[in-house]
């Protein structure tokens, strides 16, 4: 997969999004030019898949979307769950460069390069709504939350053992992403944060199907340890 390139920074999704927009009249030409092209771009999936099956959010797609929630404000959802998919994201990406280099697996650089491209997005995000952004600073490998670093430190050394490992240590990855989405649209995250969180399910699903592939390849199986079989078979299908 090439790797995605995030064509605004950070720093201009935060004037983009938490300092609002300098005057009333550039609310309204904006709001009034782009009623039509708003509708067409809502139809637009945020989610793309590359040639070797591995999905990722497609960055155009997204900042037109983050275009259209000029001075949206951070909810409380926003500060608990946007941090944690961070490093969620950071964790997988962390993970499976390090698969890839042990096991040289052309998929694990793709999945780790669909890692860095959601983790970005979520940073700008994040830095739009000016939701602390903290996280972003620590090393690779490093984590505030608890359960990630704790999740990371045991795949780690699964992973590397032998490829059917490290598929399904990355099943699991796609499984808890699935996971902790389904969570945080159940307790009703709402905006900007919400198309998000339901591209990167959608493109966990995907992946989840590629790896799940590889690994019957294999001659492995895998049951679902962390959502239901009836929706893991539902996506690997």
């Amino acid at each position: 997969m090439k790797k995605s390139i995030l064509v605004l920074s950070v720093f201009s999704a935060v004037l983009l999004l938490g300092a609002g927009c300098s005057s009333v009249s550039d609310d309204n030409t904006m709001s009034s030019d782009n009623v039509n092209s708003g509708d067409k771009i809502s139809e637009k999936s945020l989610v793309v898949v590359d040639s070797d099956g591995v999905a990722s959010i497609d960055n155009t797609v997204f900042f037109e979307e983050l275009g259209k929630n000029v001075g949206a404000k951070a909810t409380q959802g926003d500060t608990m769950a946007l941090p944690y998919m961070y490093e969620s994201e950071k964790m997988a990406e962390n993970l499976f460069v390090t698969w890839n280099e042990k096991h040289e697996l052309p998929i694990f650089d793709s999945l780790a390069e669909s890692q860095a491209t959601q983790r970005e997005i979520l940073a700008a995000v994040m830095g739009g709504l000016q939701v602390d952004l903290s996280v972003a600073a620590l090393e690779e490998g490093e984590f505030k939350d608890a359960k990630v670093q704790a999740l990371y430190d045991k795949l780690l050394p699964i992973g590397n053992e032998m490829r059917v490992k490290a598929f399904t240590s990355g099943l699991l990855l796609e499984e808890s992403m699935i996971k902790n989405v389904n969570t945080y649209l159940e307790r009703g995250i709402d905006g900007i944060s919400k198309k998000v969180f339901e591209a990167i399910k959608e493109a966990s699903g995907k992946n989840l199907k590629v790896l799940n592939s590889l690994l019957v390849a294999e001659g492995a199986t895998y049951k679902a340890q962390v959502i239901s079989q009836s929706e893991f078979d539902q996506l690997v299908k």
